[in-house]
This record gives C-alpha cells, sequence and structure tokens, in this order.
C-alpha cells in the first residue's frame, strides 16, 4: 500500500509540475502581455502594435515556427509580420500541420502553444548578456533552492528582480537605453498569446500527460527518484525566473507606454 501511494504521489507531482507549472505561469504572464498590448493601442494607436511591438510579434511568431519545426510539424505558412493587419485583426502567424497518429508531434502542441512565452524570455536574456554584459547565475540558483519550501522561492523571486536592478551597472549609457528599447519592443506585445494559442496547447495536453505517466513511473520502478526531482526543480526554478522576469519588464513597457502617451498627447 505504501508503493501505491507513493507511486501515486510521484504521478501527480511530476504531471504537475510539467504541465501545470509552465501552462499557468505562461497564462500569467500572458494576461499582464494583452493588458500591455491593449494599452499600446488605446494610448499609441492602432499601428503601434507595428512601430513599437513589432519585434515582440515577430519574435512570437517565429517561437511557434521553431517549436513547430522541432516537434516534426509542417509549416505551411509562416507570416513574422502582418502590415496589413487591418483587414483580417492579424499582427503575424503560423500555420502547421501534423500526423494526429504521430505521439511526438501531437504532444508537441503543448509546446508549440507556449513557445513565444519562453522565447521572449530567452530573448531577453540574450540581449542582457550580449549588449550589457551580464548574466544571471542559473547554475547558483538551482543549487541553493528547495522546490518544498516556499520560502526559497520566494527568495528566488527576489533575486530575479534585484538581477534586474544591477544589470546596468557596468554597461555604457548607450547599450543601456539600446536594450530598454528594445526590450520593451518585445515584451510590450510578445508574451500576449492568444486563445488559439492556448487552444494548441490543450491539443498536445493528453499526450504529454501520457508521456509522463510513462517516465515518471519507469523512474519509480527503477529507483530514479532522484534525478526525477532534479528535473522538477529545473522548470520549477526556471518557470518562477521567466515568470518574474516577464512580469518586470511587461510592467516597464506598461509605463513607458503610458509615458509616451502624456508625451504624444501634450
Amino acid at each position: 500500500m505504501e508503493f501505491w501511494n507513493d507511486y501515486l504521489r510521484w504521478i501527480v507531482g511530476t504531471v504537475l509540475v510539467f504541465t501545470a507549472v509552465p501552462y499557468f505561469t505562461a497564462l500569467a504572464a500572458s494576461w499582464l502581455g494583452h493588458v500591455s498590448k491593449g494599452m499600446l493601442v488605446n494610448n499609441l494607436g492602432p499601428n503601434s502594435q507595428l512601430v513599437v511591438g513589432g519585434l515582440g510579434v515577430a519574435i512570437h511568431e517565429s517561437g511557434h515556427a521553431l517549436f513547430a519545426i522541432i516537434f516534426g510539424h509542417k509549416v505551411t505558412k509562416l507570416q513574422l509580420l502582418n502590415f496589413h493587419y487591418a483587414q483580417n485583426g492579424t499582427l503575424g502567424s503560423v500555420e502547421h500541420s501534423w500526423r494526429e497518429n504521430n505521439i511526438y508531434q501531437r504532444l508537441g502542441n503543448f509546446f508549440i502553444g507556449l513557445a513565444p512565452y519562453y522565447m521572449c524570455s530567452i530573448a531577453l536574456y540574450l540581449l542582457q548578456k550580449f549588449l550589457l554584459g551580464t548574466t544571471f547565475n542559473f547554475s547558483g540558483v538551482l543549487q541553493s533552492t528547495d522546490i518544498a519550501q516556499f520560502t526559497s522561492l520566494s527568495k528566488l523571486a527576489t533575486s530575479v528582480f534585484d538581477n534586474f536592478m544591477t544589470i546596468f551597472a557596468n554597461a555604457s549609457w548607450g547599450m543601456i537605453i539600446f536594450y530598454l528599447v528594445l526590450s520593451i519592443m518585445i515584451s510590450s506585445t510578445g508574451y500576449d498569446l492568444s486563445d488559439e494559442d492556448f487552444n494548441t496547447v490543450k491539443k498536445g495536453l493528453l499526450p504529454w500527460g501520457t508521456v509522463l505517466l510513462l517516465l515518471s513511473t519507469v523512474a519509480v520502478m527503477f529507483g530514479w527518484q532522484v534525478q526525477l526531482l532534479n528535473w522538477m526543480s529545473v522548470m520549477i526554478v526556471f518557470s518562477v525566473l521567466f515568470l518574474v522576469q516577464a512580469l518586470i519588464y511587461i510592467l516597464v513597457s506598461i509605463i513607458v507606454i503610458r509615458v509616451l502617451s502624456v508625451v504624444v498627447h501634450v
């Protein structure tokens, strides 16, 4: 009986960590991203989605396309930026097809739908690395974080904020301004996942959950719980890192959009 209780805990924990955690962190960032895009339109006009947020849209769509290719989907149409969006209301689009009987391609939908959330976060990290010459100490954070303790996760979120406050210390003013402009262009629109994106995620939930069920079963049978826990820790830590980073940059974008609105309408 104890074995089955332990087995059930690992099954539930694995599925929650590798499905619910990425889904709901992306959902939270997407909600604020939607607010940011709405403010962009309401304060600076519809075309600001292209002028200010065009880079974010392009990264958003390239994320869908890249993960579609990784999971063996056939990309039939790719439009990184639609300058005639007023005709159909779509700023960019990716159309892809897959075989229903291919489990790998089906579960890929889970990642394809969430891809822009991670692509924008990675893009911001790379900008910080190459323009400001600073990087976040991921390995150190992983070693010092205990996912079983809420206070540890709270400290993790704080470390991301502290990182944001210190990344400009050794950079020139020119690079700082360039970095902030690009970051705002990305975060003002890139994190906004559409209903269609989340519908794509849902298409991959069942096959992805099935794979997780099999993997966690194998891990418990062969005594690989420690390795499984390590991977769960990595997922939680990176999800918290990406979420806090996304919220900070989107909030900065909202503030800048509001300031620009005041300046433009003076």
